[in-house]
């Protein structure tokens, strides 16, 4: 125990030596900044020259990226000159004005940007002056370098097929999503162990209540892990067969096993070839229409997508837009990715759920798995873990491919625990989302849904001729969440609302 109580502290050292840190200061220093309200940034008017005024003689940090580290382009001296460009965007605790340094160009914090005097007014002379020569056209400044040198997505060490223990490097996550790699694997874990910084173990039981790895939440909010973080697995022993693709399952939890009783009369008739509704919390379906009827689902595919990106890799580290989209139809919905443009994971899947971005699921799927195929093996994992008998994903978007179906009742299966994802749920319920990355998106939700129904937090919205208008569509009213998806429905945010309506005002909850 000794032994292995020391290789862990060595592992944890080189993870510290890996690690970033906490945020730093817009400043090239650890000193803490002026408090905001002391200081009232003066106006910067885009084209006018501005003085760098640190007031410690530390540099300002220009970064490519306004308030993500990692992303540091440069860094102007104290009293030097830079130019105000277009743009402002508060992040991190500052205001962030995109600026220019010679040949760099980036983002920095206003708070420690002063306007430049205006020049004196020159006075006239008798004697005529030579006009003086006009500068030379300026270089246009270098795209800044996506810098991706971060722990990659994933799982990195051995682990015993035969169970056993192992010392493992995670690049960033959530403890489902290392139950997820390993299950990859073919191997089922039953826990998992950090060291904190005093030297005291945090245990993860796998399939435990919260209130079991109440002590894990506490030190990892929501559950997610810093990249990188050494990790102590501990797996169960089995004597072969199948990968344990549905082994430690993490399925969706039943917060109340007390389902709401039905006391008024039958749901409203809606048009739609499927549909369901179910009490998340107690998983009790209220409602069902085909509910177990293979259709296409379209973009609620990327449901899945965005539940595994969350489980499985860094929402601050930066993703290199490196790929092809030619296979992508120009007409479907995309969040309008580049070649070559850079933004975080989390900007990604904001795009992937607000504007069902096809560009942003193949994005993301190539960051996280390495690729297409790798990531589709991933999805039908999770499908495998939460016990999905009538889905099969073979693709992160959903456009139509026959080798893609779901159900009413699997969708809301998958809905219920990625709504039980903190990020994910705020994503689902977000209205509008404004990127930061190589390109500005302001991206709306296109979930008319959300907008129209008073207590509508979510979900997802789908399309494609195949599947015509499909919708999962979530409501929380007085603490308790409903969940209604209908798959082929014409009036699908109407529907919806008649639904989860009926399920509200006819149904008592029990207390």
């Amino acid at each position: 125990m000794t032994r292995l109580v020391a290789l862990l502290a060595l592992a944890a050292l080189v993870v510290a030596t890996l690690a970033t840190g906490a945020r730093a200061d817009a400043r090239a220093t650890s000193t803490p900044p002026a408090p905001l309200e002391a200081r009232t940034p003066a106006q910067l008017v885009p084209g006018t020259t501005a003085i760098v005024a640190t007031d410690d003689g530390t540099c300002l940090n220009i970064r490519f990226s306004p308030g993500i580290e990692g992303t540091k382009v440069g860094c102007a001296e104290d009293g030097s000159e830079v130019t105000v460009l277009e743009g402002t965007i508060d992040a991190d605790g500052y205001t962030w004005q995109q600026i220019r340094q010679g040949s760099v160009k980036g983002w920095a914090a206003d708070l420690y940007l002063v306007p430049a005097p205006a020049a004196p007014v020159p006075q006239p002379t008798p004697t005529p002056v030579a006009p003086p020569s006009p500068d030379p056209t300026p270089e246009p400044a270098p795209d800044p370098v996506c810098d991706t040198r971060g722990t990659s997505p994933g799982l990195f060490g051995s682990i015993p097929a035969q169970g056993g223990a192992a010392l493992l490097v995670w690049g960033g996550g959530t403890g489902a999503g290392i139950v997820h790699q390993a299950a990859l694997r073919g191997v089922t874990l039953r826990s998992l162990w950090v060291l904190n910084d005093q030297g005291s173990w945090i245990a993860y039981v796998v399939g435990a209540p919260d209130f079991v790895n109440q002590r894990w939440y506490d030190h990892f909010p929501n559950g997610r892990l810093p990249t990188p973080t050494a990790v102590y697995a501990i797996a169960e022993s089995r004597g072969g067969g199948s990968p344990a693709l549905s082994g430690g399952s993490i399925a969706p939890p039943v917060i109340s096993a007390k389902a709401p009783r039905h006391v008024g009369g039958p749901a409203p008739e809606v048009e739609a070839a499927a549909a369901i509704v179910v009490d998340a919390a107690s998983g009790a379906v209220l409602h069902e229409h085909n509910a177990a009827t293979r259709l296409p689902p379209a973009s609620l595919t990327k449901i899945a997508t965005a539940v595994l990106a969350i489980e499985g890799s860094d929402l601050d580290s930066l993703v290199s837009v490196d790929s092809d989209f030619n296979t992508l139809d120009p007409d479907s919905s995309l969040m309008g990715l580049d070649e070559g443009d850079c933004f975080t994971v989390r900007d990604l899947l904001y795009g992937l759920m607000l504007r069902s971005g096809n560009d942003a699921a193949l994005a993301i799927a190539r960051h996280v798995a390495g690729s297409d195929e790798a990531f589709v093996a991933s999805m039908n994992a999770l499908v495998a873990r939460l016990g999905l008998a009538d889905t099969q994903f073979a693709n992160p978007h959903g456009l139509h491919d026959e080798a893609t179906y779901s159900s009413a009742h699997d969708l809301a299966v998958l809905t219920r625990y990625a709504m039980t994802l903190p990020t994910f749920e705020t994503i689902a319920g977000e209205h509008s989302w404004t990127t930061a990355g190589s390109q500005v998106f302001l991206m709306r939700n296109i979930n008319t849904f959300l907008s129209s129904y008073d207590d509508g937090d979510g979900v997802k919205t789908g399309y494609t001729e195949e599947a015509g208008l499909t919708l999962v569509a979530s409501a929380t009213r007085d603490g308790r969440r409903v969940i209604a998806v209908l798959l082929n429905a014409p009036e699908r945010a109407s529907a919806a609302a008649q639904l989860i309506e009926w399920a509200f005002t006819e149904h008592n909850w029990p207390r």
